[in-house]
């Protein structure tokens, strides 16, 4: 870099590095701040992925600069870090191969003063500031202080957080610099070098860190005790000794910032000049789109039986919709006064206090759990009853009965003001404690302590409240948020499982009537769980067969197809000039490497609402970034990298709870053929210990298909659907006299670099059976 500054100046051009500032005297991140505020370039070599070289590189985007990604190419460790960082791949970079020429021709060639667009395209679509929303990504692993301080934040009503439901990484960089935005406030938590993806992560929060602090927004970032603070923003850093004292800071800090009445203007320009009938496509995660969702979501049988009551356990892998669905759910509920919805999503940090109660308990875990959940629903149910019976006309009668219930909770010492994580906390508490009475066995010492010996008469004046409803729904979801890395996933499952029973319990108990005067209540509750979560569930259920699934998939192409056509409708400029033909036409190239547009997204993705949203976003910032006027071929192949590393990404994180590590498993898959016979396969999976466990395992995530027709592959989902696929695979094969053939899905072909063979070998059929014709 130093030669390069050189090289520059020798030819005329002012060039800079920051050992050249004068910073004697002055606040380093100031200084150097100031002098790329000067720039119109800048040049940010990131091959060591530093992090005071990514927090500047941030800002340089923050500030709308000319900003150039360098990287020595000819470097193993350099390509591999920019491959796991995966969040710039959206910038872009210069491969200078350690050449000092290399590097001065990129300016000379690229010297355009032009606006550059970047920062534009990245927002485009983006919110307003909102005034009390406050940018705060999760950490991937979950120590004392991490979860001490996500807790702080949750329980902070004043707040909205933005990025705290995936780790950094998981989402592109265009979805992030939207949140921080329309942020008034971010904070960045940074690992100590020894943590698990420390490297990864703090590379990744640098980078945004920076962003933050170009876009304007206070920001502040805080380690753990030992981390080794980077030069140039050690003054924006708090390293704390203690998770009291993290939380202690970060309140004072959120204190004292400013408000201002300007505060919702907008920092740059989100109209562009591109003529693209839209820009963006919305978020693939449903909690950040909440408002805007009913305007595009579609309804399937699946949600009809939800609305019904009829389905009890919505089971889906990550990003078939689930969420979204129970969202909808609610506010479709809702808009009928004579049903009662009780919404259920309690945190992480809660779930993990009442899993570590039902291991340190000393009694059953089994009857601890079920005891939690019996309390828990009831005296959510009762002060949903009070808080909306306040709220509306009641029928004669109604106000005397919401009242004793009123009565029945405070003398409980509930207040049906508090949330579910109040009376969760009251509850281990108590059961912590472990203030036994002289002879007390220990079932004994849990129903005194949860008062069950009051959940009849509870349950007796929550029917007379709720008489003036035909039904109470109740929705529970987020039980994967304690389903992370490091869980004891027995306990888990048996805690959920737990659940599931005390659902089924309670249908049956609220539509017994109470008394001779008073009706049963019409009670349904439904469940939404991650389709892995369930299957760890169903080894332990003594009767799994008995457990009512709704299973939700996305195989329907039409279906899928109406994703991406709802929301561009929803979306799209009315003054667009040529927003009226159909999403296909509109927007997006004729075909790619030979094949029609639609198929071939379809076919490149996982067939899962938040994949096909994730893909055409990345496709559509690429291509607003190109300044193109639709999305052509080359803006999807570019997007295809950004998905596919997505998309494995995402399969390593539902692989938590498995006994094997799935990341160096599927990296034995690179440079080889997307199809392969049964032995090449277990071949591969040779390092593994049980190689047929690791393949029942792909296959019921879609990784593998297997062919059962000629030419025909098919990717499936769940436990069972994986079982018969491969019998159907086994008797073709007998049949053909030829061995079993899998094929890796092409969701993950980009990533691991896997050859698409099937792109030549003549076949044809449709994207549910993961096959495309060249014609």
């Amino acid at each position: 870099m130093r030669d390069a500054v050189e090289s520059l100046r020798s030819r005329k051009v002012r060039a800079e590095s920051w050992e050249n500032m004068s910073i004697a005297g002055q606040i380093l991140i100031e200084e150097i701040c100031r002098k790329i505020d000067e720039s119109s370039h800048v040049f940010a070599e990131v091959s060591s992925m530093n992090s005071n070289v990514l927090f500047e590189a941030g800002y340089a985007l923050g500030r709308d600069k000319h900003l150039f990604l360098l990287m020595d190419e000819t470097d193993a460790t350099a390509t591999r870090l920019w491959s796991e960082i995966s969040l710039l791949g959206s910038i872009g970079r210069v491969d200078y191969g350690g050449s000092v020429q290399t590097l001065v021709s990129q300016w000379f060639s690229n010297n355009s003063t032009k606006r550059p667009g970047l920062l534009d395209g990245l927002l485009a679509g983006g919110k307003p500031k909102e005034a009390d929303a406050i940018f705060a990504p999760a950490l991937p692993i979950k120590f004392q202080a991490a979860t001490s301080l996500e807790r702080f934040l949750e329980r902070r009503s004043d707040l909205k957080l933005l990025g705290s439901e995936d780790d950094l990484g998981l989402a592109p960089l265009a979805f992030y610099a939207k949140e921080i935005y329309r942020s008034s406030a971010a904070v960045f938590h940074l690992l100590a070098p020894n943590r698990v993806k420390a490297l990864e992560h703090n590379a990744r929060a640098s980078f945004l860190a920076g962003l933050a602090h170009g876009l304007e927004i206070p920001t502040l970032i805080v380690a753990e005790s030992g981390f080794k603070a980077p030069l140039d923003y050690r003054d924006m850093l708090y390293v704390y000794p203690t998770s009291a004292k993290l939380t202690d800071h970060v309140g004072e800090w959120l204190n004292t910032l400013p408000t201002s009445s300007g505060g919702r203007k907008r920092l740059g320009r989100l109209v562009l000049d591109v003529e693209l009938p839209i820009s963006s496509f919305g978020q693939y995660v449903a909690e950040y789109e909440r408002e805007e969702l009913s305007d595009y979501f579609i309804n399937t049988s699946e949600f009809a039986s939800i609305m019904r009551g009829d389905a009890k356990i919505f089971v889906g892998r990550k990003g078939t919709g689930k969420t979204a669905t129970m969202l909808q759910a609610v506010d479709d509920l809702r808009k009928d006064r004579r049903n009662l919805v009780v919404s259920v999503k309690p945190s992480g940090y809660e779930l993990a206090d009442l899993i570590a109660v039902a291991r340190n308990i000393g009694a059953d875990s089994d009857y601890v759990l079920h005891a939690l959940w019996s309390f828990l629903l009831y005296t959510e149910i009762a002060c949903h009853a009070v808080r909306y019976n306040g709220g509306r006309n009641k029928a004669a009668g109604a106000d005397d009965a919401t009242n004793a219930l009123s009565e029945e909770l405070d003398s409980l010492g509930i207040s049906p003001t508090d949330d579910m994580s109040a009376r969760l906390e009251s509850a281990v508490a108590r059961l912590q404690e472990k203030n036994r009475r002289p002879g007390e066995q220990d079932r004994e010492f849990i129903a005194r302590e949860l008062r069950s010996h009051r959940l009849g008469d509870l349950r007796r004046l929550t029917l007379g409240a709720t008489q003036i409803y035909n039904r109470v729904a109740v929705l529970i979801d987020n039980l994967d948020k304690a389903w992370e890395n490091g869980a004891d996933y027995a306990v888990m499952a048996r805690f959920i499982l737990a659940l599931l029973t005390t659902v089924g319990s309670l249908e049956r108990e609220f539509q017994r009537p109470a008394n001779a005067t008073d009706q049963g209540v019409r009670l349904s509750l439904t469940v939404f769980l991650r389709a892995d979560i369930f299957d760890r569930v169903a080894n332990v259920a003594r009767e799994p067969d008995k457990i009512r699934v709704l299973a939700v998939h996305w195989q329907d192409e039409e279906l899928l197809s109406r994703v991406l056509e709802e929301r561009y409708s929803a979306m799209k400029s009315a003054k667009a000039p040529h927003a009226e033909k159909d999403l296909w036409d509109d927007l997006f190239a004729t075909e790619v490497r030979g094949a029609p547009m639609r198929d071939y997204v379809l076919w490149r993705t996982l067939p899962r609402p938040r994949d096909i949203i994730y893909l055409a976003n990345s496709a559509l910032t690429t291509a607003i970034n190109r300044r193109h006027r639709t999305i052509e071929a080359s803006d999807v192949l570019f997007a295809e990298g950004q998905y596919s590393k997505f998309a494995f990404d995402a399969l390593i994180v539902e692989s938590d709870a498995e006994e094997f590590d799935l990341e160096e498993i599927l990296y034995e898959f690179a440079g080889v053929g997307a199809t392969m016979t049964e032995d090449e396969v277990n071949e591969v999976l040779s390092p593994a210990t049980d190689a047929g466990a690791v393949i029942n395992w792909l296959m019921r995530t879609s990784f593998l298909g297997v062919e059962v027709a000629p030419g025909e592959f098919r990717h499936v989902e769940g436990r069972t659907n994986a079982k018969r696929q491969l019998r159907l695979a086994r008797r073709f094969a007998e049949r053909q006299a030829t061995p079993i053939r899998f094929r890796v899905h092409p969701a993950f072909r980009h990533h691991l670099e896997i050859r698409d063979d099937d792109l030549h070998d003549g076949t044809s059929a449709s994207h549910g059976s993961e096959v495309l014709s060249p014609n």
